[in-house]
């Protein structure tokens, strides 16, 4: 899940956005993020197929919109890594931890915490070491309490571990360092399919989002086309390559629903997005979201808390099950957002700038 919002005074002078492309990045944020909880919904309620099918490419989604979003705003700043990582607790914990407490409270009204609590997903999930058992193997620990969605906030913090050291790379030789996060990409994804295990897959991860920041980068630089982001399409079209043999050598290739076939669904989602929507149906788009300016901007401003709290308050809680029920709770969860999404982020001490 994307957990940078788009600043427009703060940022240094040559990152910042237009209104256009700021309407435009809350509206796929927003979008993205309820886009997660209709998936859900549609799951519980046994309506998968069709439209509400593609949860795992919304979450894609959120990947390349944090590289965009965080590369643009953090460029000449997460260089001091101190500030960086300050800021990106900052915006991360508040809204996780409402969400965990929001989990211990549901699974104590469902009568389920002493059958469901496991420390090692808690502290699992606090040290962002989560992700999801049923879909790939060399998982450390599944989500705590069984909130799914709570998977992805492992990945983009070890992204933005790593950041800073890829960006300074980055200022020494920019093709260099694209060409060395690519290959070492390409390498992860070879070391996880020889032993699975979460760091490797992670590691093969960073590229889609160091895609979406080599795309900040070229619009920063005036370019509109998806062939200004190379090596970063290059390398991510290896890997696509890369995972589609690993699928085929591996012989358990049955499904893009799971290894080996899901991570390559993923790379594909996201070299695929990169080449449609920088570019001509990018600009598109982009002329249409100017006109849910507000509306965006509101929605983008609590997505976060939306996707980190929607899967207990919507699906596992018992008060759900019925049409008032889930009513209720969908109210409480829009409440429960602006809280630790907008209230927190106001109440909270700054983060260091510099």
């Amino acid at each position: 899940m994307v957990q940078a919002r788009v600043k427009t005074a703060t940022v240094p002078r040559e990152s910042r956005f237009s209104p256009r492309l700021t309407a435009s990045l809350d509206a796929a944020r927003a979008c993205a993020a309820f886009y997660v909880v209709a998936h859900h919904v549609a799951n519980a309620t046994g309506h998968s197929r069709g439209i509400f099918m593609f949860g795992q490419e919304a979450v894609l989604v959120f990947f390349l919109l944090s590289g965009f979003v965080i590369f643009a705003n953090e460029r000449d700043r997460a260089l001091r890594p101190r500030g960086f990582y300050l800021r990106r607790l900052r915006r991360i914990y508040p809204a996780l931890l409402v969400a965990m407490a929001a989990s211990t409270v549901v699974a104590v009204d469902n009568g389920a915490l002493a059958r469901s609590f496991r420390w090692s997903e808690l502290l699992g999930s606090l040290f962002a070491l989560q992700d999801n058992t049923a879909l790939k193997p060399g998982v450390i620990v599944e989500p705590y309490l069984g909130n799914d969605p709570l998977w992805s906030l492992s990945y983009e913090l070890a992204f933005y571990a790593v950041f800073p050291f890829a960006l300074r790379l980055w200022t020494i030789s920019k093709d260099g360092a694209g060409h060395l996060i690519g290959a070492l990409s390409c390498a992860s994804y070879v070391a996880y399919a020889l032993a699975p295990n979460h760091w490797s897959l992670v590691g093969a991860y960073f590229l889609v989002w160091w895609g979406g920041a080599m795309a900040a980068n070229a619009y920063l630089e005036g370019e509109r086309s998806f062939l200004a982001m190379r090596p970063a399409i290059g390398w991510l079209a290896a890997l696509c390559a890369t995972a589609a043999l690993t699928a085929l050598l591996s012989g358990e290739f049955k499904s893009f629903s799971y290894y080996p076939g899901l991570p390559l669904r993923h790379f594909l989602v996201a070299l695929l997005m990169l080449a449609l929507f920088f570019g001509p149906i990018g600009k598109s788009l982009s002329q249409i979201a100017p006109r849910l300016k507000g509306s965006a901007a509101f929605l983008a401003s609590i997505s976060y808390g939306v996707y980190v709290l929607h899967y207990p308050l919507l699906i596992q809680s018992k008060r759900a099950g019925t049409t008032f029920g889930w009513l209720s709770m969908a109210a409480l969860l829009l409440i429960s957002s602006c809280f630790a999404d907008r209230w927190l982020s106001r109440a909270l001490p700054r983060a260091p700038v510099d």
